[in-house]
């Protein structure tokens, strides 16, 4: 096949690689392994069947017998009738070429020249073309002048190879050849016999082209292995692609129930944090804003005693306060100190009370908590309002009055 015959020069390194590594010798004895341990009706279909036929073609006589036995299978005269000998080979060997057969047809090794030659490994793939070259210097003929082949004992890598050359004069071998093309024999190989046991010596000095057609049922068992391999293996690959996109579909579900969960996780944390931000707002608002009993402790220590209220309000942080005392003008001035109060201010104009001979005013201020505010409210330095005698002889003023306590009595005992 022209495709295969280019590939070798590109397959012939990796096969000589091959041929050199204990790979091959593992491998069979793997496989003898693996086939003890299956029934014997499959061994016995997987055992190699092929059988080798030998072929001596020896003047008058033509020897015919199996491989591994001595003594010949049939002999035939040579001499006789040709179309006669032609068919009593037929009923021996079978019409049609047996692909379990190997017929080698095989001559002394006395015609041969057996040489032992060593190379450098890296030429190992090209072989047969470097002893092709080598060949008028290592033996007496030329290469276009014999039939030769070789075989490679095992080396390590980087050291030489040992190569046994075998080298048959064409004219020899193609006289063989030419009484075997007369009996229709299809030849699968011509090889050497090796003395005292008579077995071939594992070489094959046919030419490839004058090689007889079988096919190799190892070979069709090999394809068919190679090609459920392959099968297996882009099975194997969509099932994995096929897991992997399950997989991906999965951590994608995964992912967007984490992404909605994430969501409403921050939507409770903005919840939260308002629901912070609100809390720490009326804090804050409650911290800043002081209370009413503070308020009314601030200017209860900052009221003289000589004044009374009569009214006091608080509405949206402004604080009014209405009452009487002896000097009102000195209110403001009292409670511009305030921690709670800021701006204080008289509203309208303060009026003199005839019946009390006080004066009533009415004030307006921001009550807020200032710095300061927490701390214990301090009662202010107040100046006396009135001389000693005068303070002496008479009641506090912000105590009951006698007139006001004389008109509760008469009401009481009205009613």
């Amino acid at each position: 096949m022209p495709l295969l015959d280019a590939l070798k020069p590109t397959v012939a390194p990796w096969v000589a690689r091959y041929r050199r590594s204990p790979v091959p010798a593992f491998l069979s004895w793997w496989r003898a392994e693996l086939v003890r341990l299956l029934p014997p009706r499959w061994q016995d279909w997987l055992q190699d069947r092929r059988v080798a036929w030998l072929v001596e073609l020896d003047g008058t006589e033509l020897r015919l017998r199996r491989g591994g036995e001595t003594e010949p299978f049939a002999r035939l005269a040579l001499d006789g009738d040709l179309d006669v000998l032609r068919a009593d080979l037929q009923r021996l060997l079978g019409r049609e070429p047996d692909p379990d057969r190997r017929l080698l047809l095989v001559m002394p090794a006395g015609q041969a020249l057996l040489r032992n030659l060593q190379f450098p490994a890296a030429v190992e793939a090209n072989l047969r073309q470097v002893l092709a070259f080598e060949m008028d210097r290592q033996t007496p003929f030329k290469a276009d002048q014999v039939y030769y082949d070789q075989q490679v004992e095992p080396a390590p890598a980087g050291r030489q190879i040992r190569v046994r050359l075998a080298i048959v004069p064409r004219p020899v071998l193609d006289g063989l050849l030419e009484r075997a093309r007369a009996l229709e024999l299809p030849l699968d190989g011509a090889d050497l016999l090796v003395e005292p046991g008579r077995v071939p010596a594992g070489f094959n000095l046919l030419p490839e082209p004058q090689r007889a057609r079988r096919s190799d049922p190892q070979r069709r068992m090999n394809w068919i292995l190679a090609a459920a391999a392959v099968l297996l293996a882009v099975l194997a690959m969509q099932q994995s692609l096929a897991n992997r996109a399950q997989a991906l579909e999965a951590l994608r579900a995964n992912v967007e129930q984490a992404r909605t969960e994430a969501r409403a996780v921050t939507a409770l944390r903005n919840q939260l944090d308002s629901a912070v931000e609100g809390a720490g707002y009326l804090t804050e608002r409650k911290r800043q804003t002081p209370s009413v009993l503070r308020v009314l402790a601030d200017v209860s220590a900052r009221l003289p005693d000589h004044t009374w209220l009569e009214r006091m309000s608080f509405r949206e942080g402004a604080l009014e306060i209405a009452g009487q005392s002896d000097e009102a003008t000195r209110l403001i001035a009292l409670l511009q100190d305030s921690r709670t109060l800021a701006n204080p201010a008289f509203i309208g104009q303060i009026s003199p009370d005839a019946r009390t001979r006080k004066e009533r005013f009415t004030l307006s201020a921001r009550y807020r908590l200032q710095p300061g505010a927490d701390d214990p409210v301090a009662a202010p330095a107040q100046a006396p309002d009135k001389p000693d005698d005068a303070a002496a002889g008479s009641e506090p003023e912000s105590g009951p009055r006698p007139e006001e306590d004389a008109a509760d009595a008469d009401a009481a005992a009205a009613g």
